[in-house]
């Protein structure tokens, strides 16, 4: 079973010495290979985890009576009983999530069903077919393990069993991608339903970037799109952005200046600050303060009646959804036009920090050059970091580390002599409590990370970047850390071999994975208790508590959200979730059991979730759905390295080639249906025909006022919020140049009129209350599920159009799913 390179000289094991054993990677994270005492661990860990999950569902029951600040938010204090919110919130549909928190969200519990419905699908035969198989025809491979009895472990090598096992790979396959697929109509009928009840000024505002020296000026801008573009007045509102470097840092500077005046005059603290800044009275810190003040307020007139700060980006508000459009299939980044416009974040989600000149083109390519290679540093110098939890994340490793400490008994061994189940426990618990709060750090660097050198204009945007490369970490150091592990070789040994010798890869998975079942097991028990604790909002509790004595209960509560959005945003959390599934699914032929173990962490995070998005958490910016998609895309290439891991396994096990041939030819089935993936699952927007007169009143969307049998409004609804797109150190725009105010160029009067425009309008009979979301930050009263489509499509023959493609069909008639 050891690595060894016939290029190079052999390598001598005891020369390598028990610390380089301990320091294998796979030793390190405390995987390690199968034994009899890990039954005994894991019916511990069952027992230990059910209890975590108690305690927490009873804390914050209580917590809903005593503290509802915390736990129940916004909502009503009537919205659910005391103790019985946990029936209420399994039933929460993904509309009714949609409908109070946004699609991200919403397609996240969705993914949360998805993975729910799969792992039935699959561990249901598994578990009923392949662990009574193992168990009477394996022949006893496992000897005394008990845990391994019903795994692949049990199964000798050259057994029939691994003809079933390759057409078991196929059905795996056949099922998750039949499941992926079966996603898309959902997703199609919530990301419409998103498109349709986007509030303005989003829906009708585009982003527009690379505009050119001497156009980038708001009356430029309107003009030419009011009159080269469509010859007519179709502007409502331009902000170009501004370069405020010089505002924000004198803002800052008053700022800083409040935070010194309010403490002095803070009684308790005025001596103590007083004698630390040397002396300085008051009347000069009030002095210092207005003079910062001034000083602001000037350069911010100043810079907002200027236009020669204006940088070259601008988000330019039409008087219809169907202009903002137009123009953006006019000008997609993939033609080449001399402007490129896109759909904008929401106002509250764009960083305008970024949107601010960062040097030159090329200086930007090398920061992101450079944050890319610190991506790459994290995971080599990650391993170091490992090797230092190594201390005591095994029984053998405090062992090795610290010896007998001194004492005549080695109170170690005597440990592991007297009590086997406790040791047993701490290398089943604690190497995976380590492993999961190591990882939790890795958000946190990445995170930092984009804020230096990465420009994405929009924090939704930060949070699927994070997503992408938090699930890529997890699968190198989670679940792939058996197949480069060695006990005899080092990482970069070990690394280098596999380089030079890549089908060794197959039966490297062959021998370590299958025998380390136990520790995945015992993985994903662990987040068991991670999805309990998530609902106690202890990170929360405790800023509101601290908070609470200082400010008053409005101002502690508003301080203290969001939760960390580092490990709980959606990207890190979509991550997670992903990863979990992956992990089922890889092991779901070798250890069946795990389909148990899994299926209860996901019905565990779906009741948590559920309730902590609608009734507990703050409501956050909406991407409109990148996250499940990419979920989607993480599971299929999870999938590939499942065939790759079950193709080893039959090769080493079976005494002929054609089971891992059999395995292994899902492969090309797997790679038609990605790429099929890839060509339907693309985001798109709504095509120009669902935007205007269709000829049928339930699909009406873009229509005449005078065509209407009811009363229809002229325009996208304003957002309760008054948002806009002017840059929020700027002053903000005046009642005239709001956004809801046609005839306006960022807020300064214009001649422009709307007159004669065929005026946008709300849906009917479409599956909607209304035109506009429910606003940011209102009151959660009750939970309504969402309205079905009142008009019966499919007896029309017709289905909403697919938003996930672009194709606009000719003569206007619409494209069907």
């Amino acid at each position: 079973g050891r690595l060894q390179d016939p290029g190079a000289a052999a390598v001598d094991a005891g020369a390598i010495g028990d610390v380089e054993a301990v320091a294998s990677p796979g030793n390190v994270q405390g995987v390690m290979e199968n034994s009899a005492e890990d039954f005994r661990a894991f019916r511990t860990n069952i027992l230990f985890q059910t209890g975590i999950i108690i305690v927490c569902f009873l804390i914050m029951s209580i917590g809903r009576q005593f503290l509802p600040t915390i736990y129940q938010g916004e909502a009503a204090e009537d919205a659910l009983p005391e103790f019985g919110w946990v029936l209420p919130s399994a039933k929460l549909s993904v509309s009714d999530v949609i409908s109070e928190v946004g699609l991200d969200h919403g397609m996240f519990i969705q993914f949360l069903n998805f993975a729910i419905r799969l792992l039935l699908f699959v561990g249901i035969p598994m578990i009923c077919i392949l662990c009574p198989l193992h168990f009477l025809f394996g022949g006893n491979a496992a000897g005394q393990d008990k845990l391994s009895t019903f795994d692949m472990g049990n199964v000798k090598r050259g057994s029939w069993l691994c003809w079933l096992h390759a057409g078991c790979v196929w059905y795996v396959v056949v099922v998750v991608q039949w499941c992926v697929f079966s996603q898309k109509r959902p997703f199609v009928e919530h990301r419409i339903k998103w498109l349709m009840e986007m509030p303005a000024p989003r829906a009708t505002t585009v982003l527009v970037e690379d505009v050119p020296q001497g156009r980038n000026t708001e009356e430029d801008l309107k003009q030419y799109f009011d009159k080269e573009v469509f010859g007519k007045p179709v502007v409502k509102c331009v902000y170009v952005v501004k370069d405020t470097t010089d505002l924000l840092a004198a803002q800052q500077k008053l700022r800083s200046a409040n935070e010194m005046l309010n403490i002095a005059r803070s009684g308790s603290k005025r001596d103590a600050v007083l004698k630390a800044i040397g002396g300085t009275a008051e009347t000069a810190l009030l002095a210092g303060q207005m003079a910062a003040q001034q000083q602001a307020e000037s350069l911010k007139e100043e810079i907002d009646q200027t236009d020669e700060l204006n940088l070259h980006t601008a988000f330019v508000t039409f008087n219809t959804r169907r202009d903002a459009a137009i123009v953006m299939r006019l000008f997609s980044s993939t033609d080449r036009e001399e402007i490129t416009v896109s759909l904008p974040p929401a106002p509250a989600d764009i960083i305008w920090e970024d949107m601010l000149p960062k040097g030159t083109a090329q200086v930007q390519s090398a920061r992101e050059t450079l944050g890319y290679t610190f991506v790459a540093l994290l995971f080599v110098l990650f391993v170091p970091i490992v090797l230092w939890i190594a201390a005591i994340a095994r029984w053998e490793s405090l062992h090795a580390t610290f010896g007998n400490m001194g004492f005549g008994q080695d109170p170690f061994a005597y440990a592991q002599e007297h009590y086997p189940e406790q040791v047993a426990l701490w290398n089943g618990l604690v190497g995976t409590l380590v492993l999961t709060a190591l990882m939790a750090t890795v958000p946190s660097f990445l995170m930092w990370i984009i804020s230096v050198f990465i420009v994405l204009k929009a924090y939704t945007k930060q949070q699927l970047w994070v997503q992408v490369w938090y699930f890529y970490f997890l699968v190198v150091f989670v679940l792939l850390v058996t197949a480069i592990g060695s006990s005899d070789f080092g990482l970069l040994q070990t690394v280098t071999f596999l380089v030079r010798n890549p089908l060794e890869i197959f039966p490297r998975l062959a021998e370590k994975m299958p025998n380390s079942t136990h520790f995945y097991l015992e993985y994903l028990l662990v987040q068991w208790g991670v999805q309990a604790l998530n609902l106690t909002r202890y990170l929360n509790l405790m800023k509101y508590t601290a908070l609470r004595q200082l400010y008053d209960p409005k101002e502690a509560k508003e301080l203290s959200e969001p939760e960390d959005q580092d490990f709980y945003g959606m990207g890190s959390m979509s991550a997670r979730s992903t990863l979990n599934l992956t992990i089922a699914l890889a092991f779901c032929t070798l250890s069946p059991l795990i389909c148990i173990i899994g299926l209860v962490n996901f019905l565990l995070a779906r009741v948590v979730h559920a309730y902590l998005f609608v009734y507990a958490e703050t409501r956050k910016s909406d991407l409109g759905g990148d996250f499940f998609l990419r979920q989607l895309v993480h599971i299929q290439q999870g999938l590939f390295l499942y065939i790759v891991l079950m193709t080893g396994v039959l090769m080493e096990k079976s005494d002929s080639w054609v089971p891992g041939a059999i395995s292994a030819s899902s492969f090309a089935y797997l790679t038609n249906s990605f790429m099929r993936f890839q060509k339907e699952f693309q985001l798109r927007e709504m095509g120009l025909h669902e935007l205007e007169d269709t000829g049928d009143e339930s699909l009406l969307i873009y229509a005449d006022r005078r065509g209407a049998k009811d009363a229809i409004p002229e325009e996208v609804p304003d957002d309760e919020s008054s948002e806009h797109y002017k840059q929020p150190e700027l002053p903000p725009p005046p009642a005239g140049g709001a956004p809801g105010t046609a005839g306006t160029a960022g807020g300064r009067p214009s001649t422009a009129s709307a007159e004669g425009e065929r005026p946008w309008t709300s849906w009917l009979n479409c599956g909607a209350a209304g035109a506009q979301g429910s606003p940011k930050g209102s009151p959660k009263t009750s939970i309504v599920p969402a309205m079905r489509r009142q008009g019966r499509l499919s007896k029309l023959g017709k289905t909403p159009m697919n938003p996930l493609s672009l194709e606009t069909p000719r003569c206007g008639t619409p494209r069907y799913i």
